[in-house]
């Protein structure tokens, strides 16, 4: 839920309801690498922080509350910052990258490790003051692996886990209202995602934040 226009200078915070789809590990058979269990996406709460370091560029990070956290930036060029509010044509890219370690107990216990690059590109148009639409495209690649510590008792083929999301296509149509000081955002995002020994999967989702600008 990134908009094509940078701050300005300054900084923004944004609180986002977005739609993340959900790999579930699958260890039918005693086996490590089965196709993972895909499901419709779920709702997941986001924190967003920028911190525009000049007119043109910001710098932020994307905190989800289900997935690896994002250091990244924004980089503007074509049209104004968000503060000027230029009625115009607006273009910017964006490359983020995040890693985090984890544990999770249950009938396995599993020490994970998981990476994340992200780039895109965003183009929009600021029709009035208060509003802007915009779409975008993406490339992502996530991967995950993990030592599994405790297997339950249970009989596995391999006492590690390795699954890999390669270029995967995201596409987001999204409407921003609002001043330079508050703003919400509506959007709709497909994706197209393939991970490691599963079948390629086609999902939607739409999300909504709210944002200020200080």
């Amino acid at each position: 839920m990134i908009s094509p226009e940078a701050i300005g200078g300054g900084a923004e915070i944004e609180f986002q309801r977005v739609g993340y789809s959900e790999a579930r590990l699958d260890f039918a058979g005693g086996k490590t690498d089965n196709a993972l269990l895909m499901g419709d996406p779920v709702s997941n709460r986001t924190l967003y922080m920028g911190l525009g370091v000049s007119p043109t560029v910001d710098i932020f990070v994307r905190v989800p509350q289900e997935s690896s956290s994002l250091l990244g930036v924004k980089v503007q060029v074509l049209g104004a910052p968000s503060k000027v509010r230029n009625n115009t044509h607006q273009l910017a890219f964006t490359l983020a990258i995040g890693s985090e370690r984890d544990s999770f107990e249950g009938t396995y216990e599993i020490d994970l490790k998981s990476d994340v690059r992200d780039y895109s590109l965003i183009y929009g148009f600021r029709f009035t003051e208060y509003a802007l639409i915009y779409s975008s495209i993406s490339v992502s690649t996530y991967s995950f692996e993990g030592d599994i510590t405790n297997s339950g008792g249970a009989t596995l083929s391999d006492d590690s886990i390795d699954y890999t999301a390669s270029n995967i296509l995201g596409g987001q149509l999204g409407l921003e209202l609002g001043g330079d000081s508050f703003a919400l955002k509506l959007e709709l995002a497909a994706q197209k995602i393939k991970w490691t020994n599963s079948e390629e999967k086609l999902l939607y989702s739409s999300g909504l934040s709210i944002r200020a600008t200080f």
